[in-house]
């Protein structure tokens, strides 16, 4: 056991033994003792308590930063920054102006539009003046009376041939003479409301000589409708051009009507009621289209007086101006 301790320890002895080069060290009670000492401790202190030692820096991982979004996602904010990416956007076209010669000639196709509206008002100016209840035919004895009158009036026939029959074999003396007599007078009488008007007065069913008469009146009141409304050019093919303002009026249903009006054929065709009233549904329809398109041209036409100009012309201005226009597209394709 060595009597000394080397390396700034105490020996047995109570001798200090230090190394040549070591500096003394000032113990904690001299420290104290003189003031100077003792701010310069505690601000070595604070000094450490404000670094992090080697070992805690070298294992802690880098703090992140937080990043703060600062964007409003307020549907205002966002409308209002599209509108200023949208006026500041270079990259977008413009629309051109147009020039002189363009209006010009946009002015003359909106004239020569106005104008073949014009001609096709006047081409079916005849669909607003047909006559619902003519070609309607409401009047129109019905096929179910007109069997019923039939079926009474062989009815009586039966009678009136039985009873006759009788009374000629009374003639001949193979029946009694009053048995003969009633028989002729049955036959006359069923000859009477067989055909005679004066079965109205016994029965409340018209007989049917009426019936076929009545229905001939109101054919032929249709027909001459018809007749008064086709004309010599024909109208139910000019109202096909009015498909564009009632698609109705392109079913097939009046494909036959468009082709025999056109033809001229249509008058020799229609003789039975169901045709009539096929009729009468293309004028309808027809006549839907005309007020449709007769209330365009009206907005047009007023809207092109408050714009300056006159969108009226005659027959030669139409046919050059469309010339011009053919020629045109015709540049250009």
């Amino acid at each position: 056991m060595s009597l000394f301790r080397y390396k700034g320890k105490e020996s047995t002895l109570g001798i200090d033994i230090l190394p040549a080069n070591q500096t003394p060290r000032a113990t904690t009670s001299e420290k104290l003792a003189r003031p100077e000492s003792i701010n310069s401790l505690f601000q070595s202190i604070d000094e450490d308590k404000g670094k992090p030692s080697g070992s805690q820096v070298a294992t802690s991982p880098p703090a992140r930063r937080k990043t703060i979004d600062r964007r409003d996602n307020s549907p205002q904010s966002n409308a209002s920054l599209k509108e200023n990416r949208r006026e500041g956007d270079r990259r977008q076209k413009k629309p051109l102006a147009k020039t002189t010669a363009d209006k010009k000639l946009e002015q003359e196709a909106l004239k020569l539009q106005q104008h073949r509206k014009k001609l096709l008002l006047a081409g079916c100016e005849p669909v607003m003046s047909f006559n619902f209840d003519f070609l309607a035919m409401d009047d129109y004895p019905e096929n179910a009376l007109v069997a019923a009158a039939r079926r009474d009036r062989d009815y009586w026939l039966a009678v009136c041939s039985v009873s006759a029959a009788i009374f000629f074999f009374g003639l001949l003396g193979l029946v009694t003479p009053g048995i003969a007599g009633i028989a002729c007078g049955i036959s006359f009488l069923s000859a009477l409301f067989a055909f005679s008007p004066l079965r109205r007065y016994f029965f409340l069913r018209p007989p049917l000589h009426e019936l076929l008469a009545k229905r001939k009146q109101v054919e032929f009141r249709a027909l001459t409708h018809i007749r008064l409304l086709e004309g010599k050019d024909g109208l139910a093919w000019r109202c096909q051009k009015l498909q564009k303002y009632n698609s109705n009026l392109s079913k097939k249903i009046f494909s036959g009507l468009y082709r025999l009006s056109k033809e001229g054929q249509l008058l020799k065709v229609i003789r039975q009621r169901k045709h009539i009233r096929l009729y009468l549904l293309l004028m309808i329809e027809a006549h839907k289209a005309y007020k449709r398109l007769e209330k365009d041209y009206l907005e047009n036409h007023f809207k092109h007086l408050e714009a300056g100009w006159d969108d009226r012309m005659d027959a030669s201005e139409a046919a050059k101006l469309e010339q011009v226009l053919n020629n045109n597209k015709q540049s250009q394709s």
